[in-house]
């Protein structure tokens, strides 16, 4: 949008010819006559005066005949200086009176000043001062200013920090009110978002710091340096830079205002590639007519052409901000004067004393100023703050080497804006011309955004360590008595690291995890071993002095409150619990099945199921006779079966008469192997018991707490995180030991009963070093982390931390962990005895054991069994027989089954029987039924029957016997055809005489059959339990 520039003037021009506008602004240092030989044309300070002259100027040209006056001073002091100049500029009476000030570009000068103006009542206007302080009315009341606060300035480079992903800087600022308040902005308002890990103060009057700038950036743990300083600051900071050699890819700088290319060799401005530079740019809606008049009046000026910028793009924003401040008091004057109103200067030969009069209208137009001007829209509401109320955008330039177009070897360094930050969106937007929106960093191999901590990549770490298996094992490869039983596993686990001494090798965690490391991050290392001897507060100390001679220290090291006080940590790379070693204790207190010990499970498992096949062979030896004689079930007949083989283990009298030899020969084995049996668990079970009331024991960390053990034998490693744990939480009182290894030896020599130490250690020397000897008791407590132990604010820690984190998410050091911690080199019985419970030193038998004496009893049950086939091998024969028979029924009827199959085409049915009964053979037994109940019972026909039956004959044969009373008793029996409706009944009646004898009936009655429900029912009045049925298919009738 252009915006038409239209002033309307009024009559009274002579009024305003005597008023004075006053310009200040810094001297250019050392400059010389001839400017453009010199120095170059772009620098600010002569753009901002050039604007100065060219508002006044074109001013005139509207006849609004204005003076001014321009005071240049040094960019540095506090504005007493410019105080002074300014005071007599008003005393002068032979000039025009001052109504306004443009200036001054400091913001410690514009708070002094903005003070004595605000008094006297002159309108001050500063175009530089960025200062947030500066903004507050109702101390600077006539304070006005067109450059953005640095609010926004801070909230740009905020957001470009996140845009990034950094959250660290080293901040180094100037000794003046723009660096402490940039530094108050950060601290107070982003302290959240933003971390200062350093910050380093440029003195631009002395040209120092305050500290060692090289040594502040090196121990700082943020590359991301931001330099918070004016433009000449600026130039300086980064000529300390050059001449220390800081330009590398260790640092990645950033600034809030360009420098002078012209301070640094030419030879040597490739260096300032990849700095980056936020600063205020005009990016919005201008007054274009209002800027084209002004330039053609800077570009004809006779003082100033030849500041005048080859490119538009070249023109400095406060150039810019110095004309609207110019065209802002114009405006508030002209429109006063249209009011018939000028302001104009009491004087008094006290500078303090003088006053701007008749200025009310002035004042008000100047509050509520409301224009387009060549860096935007220009307003003031006075009520509310100092600063001007427009949008605002930051530029982030990159310094970026480029070729000549027409000089092929000649390369300049140039700003590269890469990105643009909008107040009214507030975020960072890439510029539209894709090809300068890559970055050039620092390191110009760089293809990503770098980190804001520093790089452990290239550098050299030296590590410590401290011999504590399975995280350190230290290997003397020149010493003949090592115990290399010890390292025969390890050879082809890992690769060894070699140390300063030749050697010495180290393997375990440690060793895996610098490999893991050192491939991730590629740094160099030296590595030592330390004395073992050394305790580990000593060892942890060794990083707290100022010359020390470790990087870090890696072991066993757990994180504790008073040692973060003194060093750093990692973060964690193995959690951990201190735990309780004793020697292998042969005391264990009773518990509820203590009694089942001298046996394993499997044992008494195996005792169980000898007992029950033992009952049912006996059954089976027994059952021909005992059923017989005694009139017994099958399930009782094995029951009694099962308590005589119990009683036989337990070497019992079961009274219980066996009638043949098998089952005698059983019973023998039974007797031996309960004789055995009952004889060792009898000797177990009193050893065991009388072991248990023997002493007391400990169970856990309690029982040391309870005094269950004298504190004097209690095993603690001196100067260590257990013994500050013990000293604090237990008793002063212990028996102290020198390191870790010690405590296997005094636990052995019966020096001490008990020492706690890391679990992870313990657990691994007792899995495969002490086997049988030592063990792990109770659970762990006082849970904690081993971490690699650092300097205070080592630079490289956050480089490290994310490393570590990055191995634990690719389970890498889950990987290590498996490797080296639940590595087993006991057997799995020396396992159990030295695990984590406390089990007596008793020998416990196991099935393997006594496997032996129950395969004896199977050989003598074998045994039995052939002398039961010897004794009813007629039997066996006979039944064979029977059941040879059985099967040529079988296949006669599948014969008949298949003849009548081919008969069924013929026209005419035929009916024909066919019989079941076959001399020598017994008829197949539908079932058995005993008159023990008066409910009917089912029996199932179609097991011998075929469907195309119609008429089946069955035997019914009754026996009964022993009554004491002689009774009658009746029988029913039939078979149902739901499709016919039938129910073929079948009525018995039979007598029980009183006698001690049986007595036998038998009959062959003939029922209808239906194969849709092949069953024959039976039921009785009487309930005898000594009358039995037995029924018997005799033959059908087929169709």
């Amino acid at each position: 949008m252009n915006f038409n520039f239209i002033l309307v003037f009024i009559s009274l021009i002579h009024s305003i010819d005597t008023v004075r506008i006053l310009g200040l602004f810094p001297r250019y240092e050392d400059t010389s006559v001839d400017y453009s030989k010199y120095y170059p044309t772009n620098h600010w300070t002569f753009q901002t005066i050039a604007m100065f002259r060219a508002a006044l100027t074109l001013a005139d040209q509207y006849q609004i005949h204005i003076n001014s006056t321009i005071i240049q001073t040094t960019s540095e002091g506090n504005g007493f200086t410019e105080l002074d100049l300014i005071c007599r500029e008003i005393k002068d009476t032979s000039k025009s009176d001052i109504i306004g000030i443009i200036g001054p570009s400091a913001s410690t000068k514009a708070r002094f000043l903005a003070t004595f103006a605000g008094h006297i009542g002159l309108p001050l206007i500063s175009y530089a001062a960025t200062n947030a302080e500066l903004n507050d009315p109702l101390v600077y009341p006539t304070f006005y200013r067109t450059v953005p606060s640095d609010i926004l300035l801070a909230e740009a480079i905020i957001q470009l920090f996140e845009y990034f992903k950094w959250k660290t800087c080293t901040l180094i600022l100037t000794k003046d009110d723009y660096g402490y308040g940039g530094l108050k902005i950060l601290s107070e308002i982003y302290h959240l978002n933003l971390t200062i890990k350093e910050r380093l103060i440029f003195d631009p009057i002395s040209d120092k710091f305050h500290v060692n700038m090289t040594k502040t950036l090196k121990k700082s743990q943020s590359r991301i340096v931001l330099i918070w300083a004016n433009h000449d600051s600026s130039t300086r900071i980064l000529q300390h830079a050059f001449n220390e050699n800081l330009f590398d890819s260790s640092y990645v700088w950033l600034m809030t205002n360009k420098i002078d290319f012209n301070a640094f060799p030419s030879i040597h401005l490739l260096k300032l590639e990849g700095i980056l530079a936020v600063i205020p740019i005009i990016d919005n809606e201008t007054n274009e007519n209002l800027r084209k008049q002004a330039l053609n009046i800077w570009r004809q000026s006779e003082k100033d052409r030849d500041y005048f910028p080859d490119h538009i793009s070249s023109l400095n924003p406060y150039a810019m901000y110095t004309f609207d401040a110019v065209w802002s008091l114009i405006e508030a004057l002209n429109k006063s004067s249209s009011d018939h109103e000028s302001p104009s200067m009491f004087t008094s030969t006290h500078c303090f004393d003088n006053r701007l009069i008749n200025d009310e209208k002035y004042q008000m137009y100047l509050q509520n100023t409301h224009f387009f001007g060549v860096s935007g829209k220009v307003q003031f509401v006075k009520n509310i703050s100092n600063d001007r109320f427009n949008d605002v955008s930051y530029a982030l330039y990159n310094l970026q080497s480029m070729k000549e177009e027409y000089e092929v070897r000649k390369i300049e360094i140039k700003y590269v804006n890469i990105m643009i930050w909008y107040k009214k969106t507030r975020q960072w937007t890439l510029v539209n011309d894709k090809q300068n929106t890559d970055i050039i960093w620092p390191d110009e191999n760089l293809d990503y955004v770098p980190t804001d901590y520093p790089q452990l990549q290239g550098k050299f770490v030296r590590i410590f360590v401290i011999e504590a298996p399975p995280f350190v094992i230290v290997r003397n490869i020149s010493s003949e008595n090592y115990p290399s039983n010890n390292f025969d596993y390890i050879n082809f686990r890992s690769e060894p690291l070699k140390t300063l001494d030749k050697n010495i090798l180290i393997y375990g965690f440690v060793a895996d995890f610098i490999h893991e490391l050192q491939d991730a991050i590629h740094f160099n290392y030296s590595l030592r071993v330390a004395d073992p001897t050394t305790n580990y507060h000593s060892l942890v100390a060794l990083l707290t002095h100022q010359r020390r001679e470790h990087d870090m220290i890696l072991s066993d090291i757990r994180i504790t409150s008073n040692r973060l006080l003194t060093v750093d940590f990692s973060k964690p790379f193995h959690e951990n619990t201190f735990r309780i070693i004793i020697r292998q204790n042969p005391y264990s207190s009773s518990t509820l099945f203590s009694c089942f010990n001298p046996f394993t499970w499997d044992v008494w498992i195996a005792i169980l199921a000898v007992i029950i096949y033992s009952g049912i062979i006996i059954y089976f030896f027994e059952c021909r006779n005992k059923i017989i004689e005694n009139d017994q079930s099958r399930v009782k007949s094995i029951l009694i079966g099962v308590c005589h083989a119990l009683s036989s283990v337990i070497i019992m009298n079961a009274d219980i008469r066996l009638t043949t030899n098998p089952s005698r020969l059983t019973v023998l084995g039974l007797y031996a192997l309960g004789i055995i049996l009952v004889a060792t668990y009898t000797a177990n079970l009193s050893s065991f018991l009388t072991l248990n009331r023997g002493q007391p024991l400990i169970s856990g960390i309690d029982d040391i707490k309870n005094g269950r053990l004298p504190f004097s034998r209690i095993g603690i490693v001196v100067n260590s995180a257990v013994s500050d744990y013990y000293i604090q939480n237990i008793h002063s009182i212990y028996h102290p030991l020198s390191s870790a290894e010690e405590i296997y030896l005094r636990l052995l020599d019966h020096t001490i009963d008990a020492a706690i130490w890391d679990s992870s250690v313990l657990e691994y020397a007792v899995n495969n070093f002490y086997c049988n000897r030592l063990t792990v008791i109770g659970v762990g407590f006082v849970k904690s982390s081993f971490a690699v132990v650092l300097p205070k604010n080592w630079p490289y820690k956050t480089d490290l931390d994310v490393h570590i984190l990055e191995m634990r998410e690719s389970e890498k050091l889950d990987n290590i962990e498996n490797t080296w911690l639940d590595y087993r080199q006991c057997s799995s019985t020396s396992m159990i005895n030295s695990g984590r419970t406390n089990e007596p030193n008793i020998q416990i038998f196991s099935l393997d054991i006594m496997s032996g004496l129950f395969l004896t009893f199977l050989i003598i049950t074998a045994i039995a069994f052939g002398v039961h086939l010897w004794y009813y091998r007629t039997i066996i024969i006979q039944s064979f027989c029977h059941r040879i028979q059985r099967m040529k029924s079988i296949v006669f009827l599948l014969m008949c089954i298949v003849t009548q199959t081919t008969a069924s085409n013929s026209t005419q049915s035929i009916s024909s029987y066919v019989s079941f009964v076959t001399p020598k053979i017994v008829p197949f037994l539908l079932g058995t039924y005993r008159f023990d109940t008066l409910e009917s019972v089912e029996f199932p026909l179609d097991v011998i029957f075929p469907s195309t039956a119609r008429k089946v004959n069955i035997i019914v044969f009754i026996r009964s016997g022993m009554n004491s009373y002689e009774t009658a008793f009746n029988l029913w029996l039939w078979t149902e055809c739901p499709e016919k409706s039938l129910i073929d009944t079948k009525f018995k009646r039979g007598y029980r005489y009183n006698q001690n004898a049986y007595s036998f009936d038998s009959e062959t009655l003939e029922f209808s059959y239906c194969s849709s429900k092949p069953k024959l029912y039976a039921i009785t009045d009487n309930q005898a339990n000594n009358v039995h049925v037995e029924l018997y298919a005799a033959g059908y009738t087929k169709v």
